[in-house]
């Protein structure tokens, strides 16, 4: 993270990169709704000239009693960056489904997602985790971004 932190101040001094570059929550814009009371869907509305990793991606519901099952990615395309290589990576969305084996059956629960992504002008954001309260019953999108 410590590495992160320094690309995102080099990125911001050179170049001016501070008057062009979005916050987090305003490059990707995240929600999160129940399909379902076992399926959860995750999207993420990417800013033109950003992207998120895919594999940076990571997911846990509060309580710990209700578990994720699986996972389903859309297909991803191959990018080749400084920080992280050659990577996948989503641009403009990604809508992602998270299958619950034990729905939480009339109660809520908290989803906590966990995305990291970059600016086509080199500058990488540290990991960002996304909090939704998700009720059995309740199908509006929902979710807040904290750092």
């Amino acid at each position: 993270m410590v590495v992160l932190c320094l690309l995102i101040a080099a990125g911001t001094a050179a170049g001016g990169a501070e008057d062009t570059l979005l916050e987090p929550e305003q490059a990707f814009r995240f929600s999160a709704r129940l399909l379902a009371d076992d399926t959860v869907e995750v999207n993420y509305r990417i800013a033109d000239g950003y992207y998120l990793y895919k594999d940076r991606f990571s997911f846990k519901v509060e309580p710990e009693a209700v578990k994720l099952d699986s996972l389903e990615f859309p297909a991803a395309q191959w990018h080749e960056d400084e920080f992280f290589g050659r990577s996948e990576i989503y641009r403009r969305e990604v809508t992602i489904r998270l299958h619950l084996p034990s729905p939480p059956s009339g109660r809520a629960v908290d989803l906590l997602a966990v995305s990291q992504g970059c600016a086509d002008i080199g500058v990488c954001y540290l990991p960002t985790t996304h909090r939704a309260r998700l009720k059995a019953g309740s199908r509006r999108p929902a979710g807040r971004a904290r750092q």
